[in-house]
């Protein structure tokens, strides 16, 4: 242990944890990695594989992991929807790159919420005495995203079923929320039909594409409690409505930290299609201290398998389009520059490329995915008596002791 470097296997072997996980410390900076020059094999830093020894034999108190567990830490709910584990991603045990092989996303809202098919009857469509669709008219130059958030209040005032409680009743609001935001998205009106089949026919899509459109919904459905989940269930647990949650969720989809980097990566891609070399935009971000968009997270060392899968799919039915190749280039130069592989907004913006979809579609396709997600949190944290209600540790100045004399200047 006093050499400078360890290989992987020592590292690991160090620290008691998989190669995965010590990828995933990489990740994170709390381990250092370098590859000598010349060589493929990455070495590890010493010095920061014994000071984690050193945390981890401490330990740590439980205010120690209450404080860390906000960023990036331990867990801080229970929940049985979707699990992340050695780079796959699960709903409720089932492999999401088999559901987004051939399910709608109708079909994993109901894996996720553990619904009967009673919810998604033809009938459950949001109520509109005409104050919605006046509503509608005067957004619609709005991007996806803002025409949500804009006519959600207007669907909740008009929803007075929204306001029952019971699991059941929770679903088929649930229901009522998701085809409305398909319904905003593609621009059309209210429908039962399944999402990817409405976008398909808003955006003037073919089958294939169809296709992509319903995998990427299926791939967005849940990720954990990232940030706009997390906003969903602190809501949930105040007894708001799926309408109020939902929005919760719209709106942290909104920071540029969270889904604002999918049009970064679109952004990014038009400009790569200009540069005669494509790696300068690249260095650019590079060399202005920025990480790239749409590249790396620390939950999948060996990549996103969302990404993966959506770019394969692409690759395989559009080999020839432009927007792919790039893409593909463009994956290949970034993972060489900063040892990261492409995520789900890298993969989302391609799709927005290819399939030529309207501004912000890309994004789109996430909020709406993830809609379904969000009900399942609302479902699970509904299920609880308890508020989500942490304590702040105080940081700023102390208060005088009572009857004490200011101190004169």
């Amino acid at each position: 242990m006093n050499k400078r470097h360890m290989t992987a296997a020592e590292a690991a072997r160090a620290l008691n944890v998989s190669l995965p996980t010590l990828y995933a410390y990489v990740s994170r900076g709390l381990v250092r990695s370098e590859a000598p020059e010349g060589s493929r094999r990455r070495l590890y830093a010493a010095a920061d594989v014994r000071a984690l020894q050193a945390r981890k034999a401490r330990g740590r108190k439980a205010e120690a992991v209450a404080s860390g567990a906000l960023h990036f830490g331990a867990p801080v709910l229970e929940s049985a929807l979707t699990l992340i584990a050695d780079n796959r991603l699960y709903y409720r045990g089932r492999n999401v790159e088999e559901l987004a092989a051939g399910s709608s996303l109708e079909a994993v809202a109901q894996l996720l919420w553990q619904a009967p098919p009673e919810p998604f009857a033809a009938t459950n469509l949001p109520p509109d005495d005409g104050r919605l669709r006046r509503a509608w008219v005067g957004v619609a130059g709005m991007p996806p995203l803002d025409r949500c958030l804009a006519l959600l209040p207007h669907a909740a005032m008009l929803d007075d079923r929204a306001l029952n409680a019971d699991p059941t009743s929770i679903m088929e609001c649930g229901v009522r929320v998701v085809r409305l935001l398909a319904a905003i998205v593609a621009g059309m009106p209210i429908s039962d039909e399944p999402a990817h089949v409405l976008l398909a026919r808003g955006w003037k899509l073919d089958g294939r594409a169809a296709e992509i459109i319903r995998a990427a919904l299926v791939m967005c459905a849940d990720h954990e409690l990232n940030a706009s989940a997390f906003a969903v269930r602190v809501v949930a647990a105040t007894g708001a409505t799926v309408y109020g949650s939902t929005i919760a969720g719209l709106a942290a989809l909104q920071g540029p930290r969270h889904g604002g980097v999918t049009p970064r990566m679109v952004a990014l891609f038009e400009e790569l299609a200009r540069s005669p070399d494509a790696r300068a935009p690249l260095r650019r971000f590079l060399q202005g201290g920025e990480k790239l968009p749409g590249f790396g997270h620390w939950l999948y060392p060996d990549g996103d398998p969302r990404a993966a899968f959506l770019l394969r799919m692409l690759q395989r039915d559009r080999p020839d389009d432009p927007a792919v190749r790039l893409a593909l280039r463009t994956a290949e130069a970034g993972e060489a520059m900063t040892d990261r592989k492409p995520n789900v907004d890298f993969a989302l913006a391609t799709i927005e490329r290819a399939l030529k979809l309207p501004p912000g579609g890309g994004l789109a396709l996430f909020l709406l995915g993830r809609a379904a997600g969000w009900v399942a949190h609302h479902l699970e944290q509904s299920a609880t008596p308890h508020l989500i209600r942490p304590r702040a540790r105080y940081t700023g100045p102390m208060p005088l002791p009572p009857h004490a004399e200011p101190v004169e200047a």
